[in-house]
């Protein structure tokens, strides 16, 4: 099975688990409200009453939070942006139909963010420690992520992280998928460039200098899966291969749904 077909297959075995949760949920909170909330088995219905709190909090808290940040980091970027620079990218890469925002920073920035209409950020010390084809390498990289709307998919599937973590198997789906994502841009950037070089380069060396800084709401050019992407560039013929587990958190989300279905029926 090609990577495409089983990150489109273990995603919607994902969604079918969340989706029963939800719906059983639904079911439930209409019971209660027909049959009133003091009625039957109290004990029963206040622990499925915590997990439906908790997850409806987890979705608004999460919300919330994702808006509130995007919007404070997007204000920092502007308020940071280096005009000359970000005219000059913007006026290269025309043709992209993406912003580019050239923001003046010691730190190495590259980044998408904003949900609806994504933004390619990036540091002026981006452009100084790689050479021109490097640099586009890591825009070509960015691009693919504003193309494929991946923000706003990361921002899903932190939500479900978030409000469905009591699921076994919803997290190391979203890790499964959130490499995938960070691959298949790089795939994009290697194929536009004609050459894994560049990249493979930019790897190497941010590999080297260790941590680097983050915000959140934003999708990074550098994340926890800078190993599978060396590798990629390393042995682009021989595959990457992400391993993916999933038997032990399946029979467990099935015995908390299988649970969750009886204390509610009881």
């Amino acid at each position: 099975m090609n990577p495409t077909t089983r990150l489109r297959c273990t995603y919607a075995l994902m969604i079918v688990f969340v989706s029963v949760v939800i719906v059983h949920m639904g079911i439930f909170i209409t019971y209660q409200v027909r049959s009133g909330i003091f009625q039957g088995p109290v004990l029963n219905y206040a622990l499925i009453d915590i997990v439906i709190v908790y997850t409806i909090v987890q979705l608004i808290w999460r919300s919330t939070r994702q808006l509130v940040l995007s919007h404070k980091w997007l204000k920092h970027f502007r308020a940071n942006r280096h005009d000359k620079l970000s005219k000059r990218l913007n006026y290269k890469y025309r043709g992209w139909g993406t912003e580019i925002i050239v923001v003046q920073d010691n730190a190495f920035v590259a980044l998408t963010i904003s949900l609806l209409r994504p933004k390619i950020v990036v540091s002026t010390t981006v452009l100084e420690m790689f050479n021109d084809k490097e640099v586009k390498a890591i825009l070509l990289h960015e691009r693919y992520h504003c193309r494929n709307h991946d923000g706003l998919k990361s921002f899903f599937s932190t939500l479900l992280a978030d409000a469905f973590g009591y699921l076994p198997i919803v997290k190391p789906i979203l890790r499964y998928y959130q490499t995938w994502q960070e691959l298949f841009a790089d795939r994009f950037a290697i194929r536009k460039m004609g050459t894994e070089l560049y990249l493979g380069s930019v790897l190497l060396k941010l590999a080297q200098l260790g941590k680097l800084r983050r915000y959140e709401a934003a999708v990074h050019f550098t994340d926890t899966t800078l190993q599978y992407r060396v590798m990629q560039v390393l042995e682009p013929d021989r595959g990457v291969n992400v391993p993916l587990a999933l038997l032990k958190p399946f029979l467990r989300s099935c015995s908390i749904l299988l649970l969750f279905m009886l204390t509610g029926d009881s």
